[in-house]
This record gives C-alpha cells, structure tokens and sequence, in this order.
C-alpha cells in the first residue's frame, strides 16, 4: 500500500514551507514516524515523518523547493 508524505500544518500557521533536505534516500526503509525530511517556515523548523512503515519508494519535491501546507512532497510503501 502506498501512504504519501504530506506538509503537516505548521504551529506557526504559514501557508508555504521550504524543503531543506531530506534525511533519508529513496530505497531507504523507514519506519513509522520516523523522520524523513526536514522543511522551514521564516519562523520554525519542522520534521516530516513517515506515515507508515516501510520504504521510501519516491522523492517528488526535491530540497530548496517551495510548497504549500498539504503538498505531497514523498511516497512510503508499506512493508
């Protein structure tokens, strides 16, 4: 089964975060709430964790990226 990664919304209630840098590569297994990728608003610093166990099958929005808040950014297949 495959769980998307999504932008979680931030404490700080921004609409727009940057990626970073993504802590683990495709092909790497993940387990569930672990952290993937780390992403930015101009006030806090947020990890984005995995939905599930399994693998991270698909990197969509790449570091340096802007998006909004709900934007699929990752795939997790589930183990």
């Amino acid at each position: 089964m495959r769980f998307n990664i999504l932008i979680p919304p931030t404490s700080d209630g921004a609409l727009e975060v940057t990626v970073v840098s993504w802590i683990k590569g495709v092909g790497a297994s993940v387990s569930k709430g672990e952290d993937l990728a780390v992403a930015t608003t101009s006030k806090i610093t947020l990890y984005i964790i995995s939905p599930a166990d399994g693998a991270l099958t698909e990197i969509i929005v790449t570091a340096g990226s802007k998006v909004r808040v709900g934007t699929v950014i990752g795939v997790v297949e589930a183990a």
